[in-house]
């Protein structure tokens, strides 16, 4: 009897419009959910496949032994794409000169991503395309002068003769570091067994490249885990290059944009949910007073709940999903070689969410409307919003565990939720101060302005909940926009145009002057000279240090760094380095040294520690008395270790600068190879390049989640003005009969809805610059610099939009006859 009831109430209700605000409400969080984490997760694998190119497969398996076919068979029988690579470092002959060079022979599949980019020629702007086949040998730039070659010549390689077939314009997994090593050659991995290089006890690196999708790629890697030894490893992106930095960074950008849309769906779910209750207490009382009991009331209430949750769940799903196609199909046009894959995860997400809006944010508003008495029916309806505490601990609970499930970090989202619970705290109490405050201006109310006032106060508890709503709406909308304009323009600042994008390692004494002609003669801007000598850390204190852990090695002793490293010595700290412990070399510093944060807490050191190093047999000692935090991502010369220059002056160094060279000025590079052969002439231009492009790919994906974003903010105000229907109805009749002209009431519902856009807009500003302020310096890492603009486009945004928002929606209220909005008063 009540299932029957409760499907016919639903169907007329529907019709009525009744349901649809909830249902609204819910389409709208499943929505917002489904498109945000979809996107952010299409984005996110866009950026993982665009790093596969740097290490030119989508996964690589590292090894210092020969091949084990058996992997191959196994990857062939999975689908999955293979190719192999072997590196070596060995000796090129010409038939003038000599050099080490770093080789890498490859199959005729290599490389699975990105391109192998070769030209018969000497220099990177000309020459047609070449390919790479047995017999021949591809070098870099610098290996033409330094071997004094031409196309067409022939290297020795061990055993074996190579004809030089060209130049290597591009190289997917070229080593991104500034430090680059030796030049580098690629040849056919069938010439390796005539050179005869592969010897026992010969250095080798063997990788195993595979290409697939996702789920083919994690079943192949439970398969042939079984069958790696311990010479075998999986190799992950390096996340402290400058491109994995970059990866990092982009997908915290996104994190936080998916973050956000989760907060304001769940605004959306209280809002629907505190309007249809309220609503809905005069219909309970009349269904109770005509005999139905509590228990039907709820068979009723929360049958309509689950249709209502049923249909906004398919829809929002539906429409979600269409709205991440669009998306993939922006991004696949963006990023060419994008290949999107389906995921389960934003629709169980979506799902999931729904469902907790619905049973957190509406069950127990239905629970209380359920319980309504019958003698309701012969009270006026109470219109004054009250605080259910239950309710606002299990909309906490919805909302911290909606951040969770979709960050998976509970540190980040258990920080945004404390930020947005405590302003909120806030701003209720701020609101509730201003609004009474008001009280003795809106006295008489014989003014637009005053009659305004007058109407937030009176409508305390619900104005407060609105101007809440507002705020965080315009918060949302604005901290994303900034998000997206500051911050990522403050990511690119730190790669500005004309950054240094070729370094020159291994310049002597006696080279500086000869340079500096050079770069006088073509106009070149060098960067600072950094003087550099090998040195190994040995001993902390009283204790040596020993080489790296191995897994035979169960040495209590403490762990060393395991190699030399690059030492330099330096009067003025360098611009990416900030000292955060300690104090900076003073003119009369004598035997200290200054150390990078990681590598202090990696080795357990602290301030006032004695460091014994080798350098050139040589034994020097010196004492920790500054902790760097040094920016990697710069692309400049950085140091783990600097010491005072009483310590180094004294040893024989070489030198690393920068410059910036325009690429149709490349032929300068094999200049100036020609004339100081010793000095390696190393260019990041391809790490600038990757990163630039990661900006731009976040800032479209931005751009997408800006839109929905901004689109949810505006819908959420909407629902929240048409909660306020029904009573501004009752006044505007009550205004009406004693006579209120339509200007007047016009512009007091626009001035009412203009004060409290003004101040959203300013709670939102004061929210957004404090939350700025975290993820500059907490987050992304980037120096803090106040958003002087936030400042009057927050109040002005907040005043304009809630304003003709507030007019939009009510406009057909003030222009009804009086007589006719009587009725229609009196009639409900």
């Amino acid at each position: 009897m009540a299932t029957a009831i409760a499907w016919r109430l639903f169907w007329r209700e529907l019709k009525r419009g009744e349901l649809w605000v909830i249902a609204f409400a819910l389409f709208l969080a499943v929505f917002s959910v489904v498109s945000l984490s979809g996107i952010t997760q299409s984005v996110k694998s866009a950026l993982e496949q665009r790093s596969a190119h740097f290490i030119a497969a989508d996964r690589v398996l590292g090894s210092s032994q020969p091949f084990d076919e058996q992997i191959f068979a196994l990857a062939a029988e999975s689908g999955i794409a293979s190719a192999r690579q072997m590196q070596f470092d060995s000796m090129l002959f010409s038939s003038a000169q000599m050099q080490l060079s770093t080789v890498k022979a490859v199959s005729n599949s290599y490389p699975l991503r990105g391109d192998l980019i070769l030209r018969r020629s000497d220099n990177l702007l000309t020459g047609e395309a070449g390919e790479l086949v047995p017999g021949t040998i591809w070098l870099e730039p610098r290996l033409f002068d330094l071997l004094q070659v031409e196309v067409g010549q022939s290297l020795e390689l061990g055993n074996t003769q190579l004809l030089v077939g060209g130049v290597i314009v591009n190289e997917p997994d070229a080593p991104l570091s500034v430090f680059g090593g030796n030049p580098r050659a690629i040849m056919h991995i069938d010439d390796v067994a005539a050179s005869g290089i592969v010897q026992p006890g010969s250095r080798i690196s063997y990788r195993y490249l595979f290409a697939g999708s996702n789920s083919e790629l994690d079943a192949f890697s439970q398969a042939v885990t079984p069958l790696l030894t311990v010479h075998q490893r999986w190799r992950d992106r390096d996340r402290q290059s400058a491109l994995g930095s970059a990866l990092d960074r982009a997908e915290r950008f996104l994190l936080l944009a998916g973050l956000l849309g989760i907060v304001l769906a769940a605004c959306a779910a209280a809002v629907a949910a505190s309007r249809y209750s309220q609503r809905h207490s005069q219909a309970v009382a009349i269904i109770k007073a005509l005999g139905a009991t509590t228990q039907q009331v709820r068979v009723i209430y929360f049958g309509h709940l689950l249709l209502v949750v049923l249909f906004s769940l398919v829809l929002g799903l539906a429409v979600g999903q269409v709205a991440l196609t669009g998306a993939e199909l922006g991004i696949k046009h963006y990023v060419g070689d994008f290949r999107p894959e389906f995921s389960w995860r934003p629709l169980w997400l979506g799902a999931l969410t729904c469902v907790l809006c619905a049973l957190l944010f509406a069950a127990r508003p239905l629970w209380r409307l359920t319980v309504t008495p019958a003698i309701q029916v012969l009270k006026q309806p109470l219109q004054q919003m009250t605080i259910d505490r239950l309710q606002l601990l299990t909309g906490a609970a919805a909302v911290f565990g909606l951040m969770w499930l979709f960050a998976g970090d509970w540190f980040i989202s258990l920080g945004l939720f404390l930020i947005c619970a405590v302003f909120v705290a806030i701003l209720l109490g701020g609101a509730m101060l201003l609004v009474k405050a008001a009280k003795p201006v809106a006295a008489g109310q014989s003014s637009a302005g005053k009659l305004a006032l007058a109407n937030l106060r009176r409508r305390l508890w619900a104005n407060s909940f609105q101007l809440i709503t507002f705020t965080l709406a315009l918060f949302l909308a604005l901290l994303l926009y900034f998000v997206r304009a500051e911050l990522i323009g403050q990511w690119q600042q730190q790669i500005p145009p004309g950054a240094p994008n070729h370094f020159l390692v291994n310049v002597s004494e006696a080279q500086r002057s000869t340079l500096a002609d050079f770069a006088a003669e073509h106009q070149l801007q060098t960067d600072t000279f950094y003087p550099v000598v090998r040195g190994r850390l040995v001993q902390l204190n009283d204790e040596v240090f020993r080489e790296e852990a191995t897994k035979e090695d169960r040495s209590e002793q403490r762990t060393g760094i395991g190699r030399e490293l690059n030492l330099t010595w330096l009067t003025e700290l360098p611009p990416a380095n900030k000292v955060i412990a300690g104090t900076w070399f003073g003119s009369d510093a004598t035997a200290e040294v200054s150390v990078e944060q990681e590598l202090v807490e990696r080795l357990g050191l602290k301030l006032g520690d004695t460091l014994h190093f080798s350098i050139g047999g040589q034994a020097v000692t010196a004492q920790l008395t500054s902790i760097r935090q040094v920016d990697w991502n710069s692309l400049q010369p950085n140091f783990y270790m600097i010491l005072s220059p009483d310590l180094l002056a004294d040893f024989p160094a070489s030198y690393i600068t920068a410059f910036y060279l325009e690429s149709e000025r490349y032929q300068l590079v094999n200049q100036l190879s020609r004339l100081m052969p010793t000095v390696t002439v190393i260019s990041v231009e391809a790490i600038i390049r990757q990163v630039q492009d990661i900006i731009a790919q976040v800032t479209l994906a931005l751009s997408f989640i800006l839109i929905i974003i901004a689109l949810s903010a505006v819908l959420v105000l909407v629902a929240q003005v048409q909660a306020t229907l029904e009573q501004r109805e009752q006044e505007l009749a009550i205004l009406r009969t004693l006579g209120a002209r339509y200007a007047f009431l016009r512009n007091a519902l626009l001035l009412e809805f203009t004060f409290l856009g003004i101040l959203a807009g300013i709670f939102a500003t004061v929210l957004a610059e404090v939350l700025l302020l975290t993820l500059q310096q907490r987050l992304f890492e980037l120096p803090f610099s106040p958003h002087y603009a936030l400042w009057w486009l927050g109040p002005l945004a907040g005043a304009v939009i809630v304003s003709l928002l507030g007019w939009w929606q009510l406009r057909k209220l003030l222009r009804i006859p009086g007589a006719v909005l009587i009725r229609r008063v009196i009639q409900s």
